[in-house]
């Protein structure tokens, strides 16, 4: 249940709200911020650009929409640069996150996401490579394959 967005992103976010909140009680204030894809959320928070209560109501909004996703995707973290996952990527596969220098998720269907894996692990066993639990293939054209709500 918890690996649904629907729940996942609102309490992700709860998370990352109670440890600003504990910083800020511990005297510890950000000079900068950033933040990546619900990341994004928490740093505007942070940043004091919109309250806890906008913040949460965002992250219940975007897990929401999850729900009317029409086709499902997959995700994982491999232990490659950019550059070198690059090769691997079956059709339908993209780089959707540089996380280091050796960490790269990425991120498409869930055909593209297996065989880009296997071939991984088929050219080298010891790259490290993990598949995300998510149903959705975010940061990819996987992603935007929803029905747009008016």
């Amino acid at each position: 249940m918890i690996n649904k967005a629907e729940f996942s992103q609102p309490l992700c976010t709860a998370i990352q709200i109670a440890l600003v909140n504990y910083f800020a009680k511990c005297n510890v204030t950000p000079i900068a911020v950033v933040g990546h894809s619900s990341g994004e959320i928490a740093a505007a928070y942070a940043a004091g650009a919109i309250t806890a209560a906008e913040a949460t109501l965002i992250s219940y909004y975007r897990g929401l929409v999850t729900k009317c996703m029409t086709q499902k995707g997959s995700m994982a973290v491999v232990g490659l640069s950019r550059e070198s996952v690059s090769p691997y990527l079956a059709d339908g596969a993209t780089v959707a996150c540089m996380n280091s220098p050796r960490s790269t998720t990425i991120s498409g269907s869930e055909d593209a996401i297996e065989q880009s894996l296997e071939a991984i692990r088929t050219d080298d066993p010891s790259i490290f490579t993990r598949l995300l639990r998510v149903e959705i293939a975010y940061h990819s054209r996987k992603a935007l394959a929803f029905p747009i709500i008016y």
